[in-house]
């Protein structure tokens, strides 16, 4: 996959997601050391400044990530960050995360845009075939969110993964481009 062009800007009605750049680096590693972004995700450890760098060093921005920072359009205010990553080019498959680290964006709509508009983006912009996503399955507003986005139940995966001394379930979403 070919790096995110730097103009990238996609636009809905509540919220723009626009690349990612270095100069995000503070907030994003702020962002994914919260505590509840932190609960949701599967990778648990903690990132510091050096990990995201190398992120974004060897993965971003050598096109083996497109990852967005998502902001409000009434304030320009950032509140998270979305990201396809793990690319089957010869499939046209990409599979998609999302984490919200400012509580202004929680229950307001803002992430079923932004998952709707990178969607839009990984079918209209990357030619995809398919999107997916991997959700903790007590994670009912992530559940929630991928239903809204359009994004169907495809597996339930019980006891798939031991996090934090316990074995959790995991739900596996997928979304067809419906151009083909």
């Amino acid at each position: 996959m070919e790096p995110m062009k730097k103009d990238t800007v996609v636009r809905g009605q509540l919220v723009y997601l626009r690349p990612i750049t270095a100069d995000d680096t503070e907030m994003a590693v702020r962002w994914r050391n919260t505590p509840v972004v932190v609960e949701n995700f599967i990778y648990r450890k903690p990132v510091s400044r050096q990990d995201h760098e190398n992120w974004l060093a060897n993965k971003v921005f050598k096109g083996l990530v497109h990852q967005f920072i998502v902001c409000r359009i009434e304030d320009d205010l950032p509140l998270g960050s979305i990201y396809l990553q793990n690319f089957e080019e010869e499939n046209k498959k990409a599979e998609w995360g999302i984490y919200l680290g400012e509580v202004q964006a929680y229950g307001k709509g803002a992430g079923t845009e932004a998952a709707k508009l990178l969607l839009e983006y990984a079918f209209a912009n990357l030619g995809m075939h398919k999107v997916v996503s991997r959700v903790l399955a007590r994670n009912r507003a992530s559940v929630r969110m991928n239903e809204k986005a359009g994004y169907v139940q495809e597996a339930y995966l019980k006891d798939e993964l031991f996090l934090d001394g316990k074995y959790e379930d995991l739900i596996l979403f997928g979304a067809i481009n419906p151009r083909g």
